[in-house]
């Protein structure tokens, strides 16, 4: 059995960024962290440099074990394109199924399905062009934070999508319908920004909460995890324990109906002791400053312990 990676390379090699026009590229150097740490895994490890390339290849792998960086673009169900894939030709995968990265990729669902299990979200509104008007803001306390509803990993939000009153959250929504489709406009929550990692199965749940601690800067007026912070500046995570017994019974029993034995990330802040959920995150970065591996490293886990942990189904394949 082999390990296939597929990634996302940016076919302009002298663009670094990792996000772009609505797109979140591979680093470089993801493939050889991998490379490194993957050593024992698989048979064999093969990369691919985006799902186009693996497509033409799915005869070679109909009995190999998938790993999914390549998330698509501008599509409200882009997330779900590889393991919808792989279930077509029954390959084994590592990322949440293609319902569950639909769901996650949709934050005003998201929410909607998390109210279900007790766990508190944000007051918040998903307007088209069609269906939006101004008036619509003025049922919300101020700020509140604007973005695009089917993105995920901080694309389309920056530090100016926090606005302090109408007339700023009325030219936002503007300039966001020029190039998203479906615009959240959602409470801002004043708090401490945490993340839990959720991982396994009930006889063995990787189950973590870090805090993430934001630099104190003139030139960010909210301490938000936009991607102005997630691309150029380090920030410190931490163990926490802000949720309580029911918030932790809560977020299990989500974990439990949408995606057991899948990684996956849950986001949130807490205010007034009080935890509320942002979004669900069904594809976390697996790059070593990214939140999980970090939150495995908080927990007394290297690098390659984790990559153990979250491939022991490779291996036993």
């Amino acid at each position: 059995m082999k390990l296939i990676v597929i990634l996302n390379v940016n076919p302009n090699e002298n663009i670094n960024t990792k996000i772009c026009n609505n797109r979140e590229y591979t680093h470089s150097e993801l493939k050889a962290i991998l490379l490194d740490n993957f050593t024992g895994f698989a048979e064999k490890i093969i990369f691919y440099d985006n799902f186009e390339k693996f497509k033409e290849n799915v005869s070679n792998h109909l009995d190999d074990f998938v790993l999914n960086f390549d998330f698509g673009y501008k599509s409200r169900t882009r997330n779900m394109n590889v393991p919808a894939f792989c279930e077509n030709y029954n390959i084994k995968y590592f990322n949440a199924n293609p319902y569950v990265q639909v769901l996650c990729q949709d934050k005003f669902i998201t929410n909607k399905f998390a109210e279900n299990f007790g766990i508190k979200t944000p007051q918040s509104l998903l307007v088209f062009p069609h269906s939006y008007s101004i008036e619509l803001l003025t049922d919300f306390n101020y700020p509140v934070i604007i973005k695009p509803n089917y993105e995920s990993e901080s694309i389309g939000i920056t530090q100016n999508s926090i606005v302090s009153n109408i007339v700023q959250a009325d030219y936002l929504v503007h300039q966001l319908f020029k190039d998203f489709d479906g615009i959240l406009i959602e409470e801002y929550i004043e708090g401490n920004e945490i993340a839990i990692t959720i991982f396994g199965n009930n006889d063995n749940l990787f189950f973590e909460e870090v805090e993430l601690c934001f630099p104190s800067r003139e030139n960010f007026a909210y301490k938000a995890y936009t991607s102005e912070i997630k691309q150029n500046i380090s920030i410190e995570f931490k163990k926490s324990r802000y949720l309580t017994e029911k918030d932790t019974n809560h977020i299990k029993q989500l974990y439990y109906s949408l995606s057991p034995n899948k990684l996956i990330r849950v986001d949130g802040r807490v205010k007034n002791s009080n935890f509320y959920l942002i979004e669900i995150n069904a594809n976390p970065g697996l790059y070593p400053d990214s939140v999980v591996p970090r939150t495995f490293k908080i927990n007394g886990y290297s690098y390659k312990d984790m990559l153990d942990k979250l491939f022991m189904c490779v291996k036993n394949i």
